[in-house]
């Protein structure tokens, strides 16, 4: 299913912090007392180290809703899907494999199906202003109601910060495209958090200038290969995948060629 390229879209949008956001590095700073004891994690980029919003964290918030949207999504952490695909008769039949994958797993991949959608890492907008903080939590007791002896800690978060999120879906079905643009309107909602801290309000971002770059390789266009078309808006895409529904009927398709929205 990966052999020959049908179709792909590109998706742009900014996120804008809307309250604190903690996604921590997971550096051990016990030995420096100036430190906070949860940095925000950063990554070298264009030169010099800045906070990052890590492609493979993005996934996993992006998953984690999808599997909430969609029907009969499999136990990650079980492998259900990496043992179904991985059986000798689905071996050389991919849509056999495909079939018995999960619907998550068919987007977002498993151990035995290559995912179709890429999440780059998302760096700081330029010109945009990226304010840090330090916030001072402290464990509660559960008897007594107060604040619990030796339970301070001082995460350190992005207070305010845009991010420039790009998305890659190759090889897709309408009804993929549909659910990563449900995700993007759930974050928008606030049903979606990223991070850590979420149930102290942390988390909480909004997407915006949002685009939809898709191309169809179908030797049609200008150029012979493929045909290409913008939506500059959610409600633009929407709009094309309207007579899309989770059914089991869709869910299990298993040929490109009738998955045009253009």
């Amino acid at each position: 299913m990966f052999r020959n390229l049908y179709n792909e879209c590109t998706i742009k949008f900014i996120l804008n912090a809307e309250s604190p956001i903690s996604i921590r590095s997971g550096e051990n700073l016990d030995l420096d007392p100036a430190m906070p004891d949860n940095r925000f994690i950063r990554s070298m980029h264009n030169g010099r180290e800045q906070v990052v919003m890590p492609g493979s964290g993005i996934k996993g918030v992006f998953r984690s809703r999808a599997e909430k949207l969609l029907p009969g999504c499999c136990n990650v952490f079980g492998n259900d899907c990496f043992r179904k695909g991985n059986k000798k008769e689905y071996q050389d039949d991919i849509k056999l494999k495909y079939k018995a994958n999960c619907p998550a797993c068919r987007l977002f991949g498993s151990l035995s199906l290559k995912s179709r959608i890429e999440f780059r890492d998302a760096y700081p907008e330029k010109g945009s202003e990226v304010v840090m903080g330090t916030r001072h939590n402290v464990g509660i007791d559960r008897v007594t109601g107060s604040a619990l002896k030796g339970a301070l800690f001082e995460p350190e978060v992005l207070e305010q910060g845009s991010f420039g999120v790009e998305i890659i879906i190759r090889n897709y079905f309408r009804w993929q495209l549909k659910v990563v643009c449900q995700v993007i309107s759930d974050i928008n909602e606030g049903y979606v958090t990223f991070g850590g801290v979420t149930s102290r309000g942390f988390g909480r971002m909004s997407a915006h200038n949002i685009s939809f770059t898709a191309r169809e390789y179908n030797g049609k266009g200008q150029n012979g290969f493929y045909q290409e078309k913008c939506f500059n808006s959610l409600e633009d895409i929407s709009s094309e995948l309207k007579d899309v529904y989770i059914t089991k009927e869709e869910l299990e398709r298993t040929e490109l060629s009738h998955e045009s929205i253009l």
